[in-house]
């Protein structure tokens, strides 16, 4: 027993009944990103690439347009 304990705790939505069942009292605050996120997120990577050459513009168009659609869609 530690009450003046404090734990931050990140993950997936599908581990929540681990949290609940471990952690009763815990607050959740649920996020979700933006599509804008998603798209800083995706350019802040394909800037990354290290092959670059392996993809062309269309590639990267449809990566931009259609990632943060299924995304959002989520």
């Amino acid at each position: 027993m530690s009450p003046n304990m404090r734990i931050f705790l990140t993950g997936r939505p599908y581990i929540d009944d681990e949290i609940r069942e471990f952690f009763s009292e815990a607050v959740r605050i649920p996020i979700s990103p933006t599509q804008d996120d998603i798209k800083s997120y995706l350019e802040m990577r394909l800037k990354g690439d290290t092959t670059p050459k392996a993809m062309d513009s269309q590639l990267r168009a449809d990566i931009m347009r259609v990632i943060p659609e299924r995304i959002s869609e989520m």
